[in-house]
């Protein structure tokens, strides 16, 4: 056997090279996109049922493979330094930013078991090192920041008390009685509750208002004359 030959075998091809990076950035992706689902469902406010937390996850997942055909990037493979092209380097594009929008969750089962990613393949595409390094890089940072700024509002809003679980959680349980008049250590369901509560009444919110002033001496101190 050459040298030649043998340096060949050992050389993986350029659709193999970064998939095992890629697969963990469309993880990351996946992932985020269902928790960006899961705070948009909880900051509108309406009751988290099961299809309506599938639609906006789908949602989220399908506005992130558009966004990632169109530019190449998205936040999880910007994170770990990657990029999808074509292999004339193109960018994706936007009809293959929505077909992977179905193939990539099955892809993620698919590269364990076949050490490959055939879905991939199939629409001509695959993982590159963002050019130019560290500058390169920052450069092409804002995009996935943006990104990066939704996910962290969506954690807000899912740790945050929304309105209801606010009054649920206040108005009718002892342990919120006990936050509202400050007679057991706060725990982190008090403390955002009663700044959930302040933030209401400041808002205007009439039902809040009167019932911060009249049963939740705590948030009432907060509000003010």
């Amino acid at each position: 056997m050459s040298d030649g030959t043998l340096f060949s075998m050992d050389t993986p091809p350029t659709e193999a090279r970064f998939q095992n990076r890629l697969w963990v950035a469309d993880l990351l992706d996946l992932t985020g996109a269902a928790l960006v689902g899961w705070g948009a469902v909880r900051a509108a406010e309406w009751v988290s049922t099961a299809g309506l937390l599938g639609f906006a996850m789908g949602a989220a997942w399908l506005l992130l493979s558009c966004v990632g055909g169109l530019t190449g990037l998205t936040p999880g493979r910007h994170a770990l330094g990657l990029k999808l092209e074509r292999a004339e380097g193109k960018t994706p594009g936007l009809g293959a930013g929505l077909l992977r929008a179905l193939t990539a969750p099955v892809e993620l089962v698919l590269q364990v078991v076949l050490q490959r990613r055939p879905l991939d393949e199939q629409l001509g595409v695959h993982a590159s090192v963002i050019p130019g390094g560290f500058r390169g890089w920052a450069r092409s940072l804002p995009l996935p920041l943006v990104g990066l700024v939704l996910l962290a509002g969506a954690v807000w809003s899912i740790v945050t008390p929304t309105r209801q679980e606010m009054l649920q959680y206040l108005d009718r349980t002892l342990t919120g009685w006990h936050c509202c008049h400050g007679t057991r250590d706060v725990t982190w369901q008090c403390r955002t509750s009663l700044s959930r509560a302040v933030r209401n009444a400041s808002a205007g919110d009439t039902e809040v208002a009167d019932f911060v002033r009249n049963e939740c001496p705590v948030a009432a101190a907060r509000l003010g004359p």
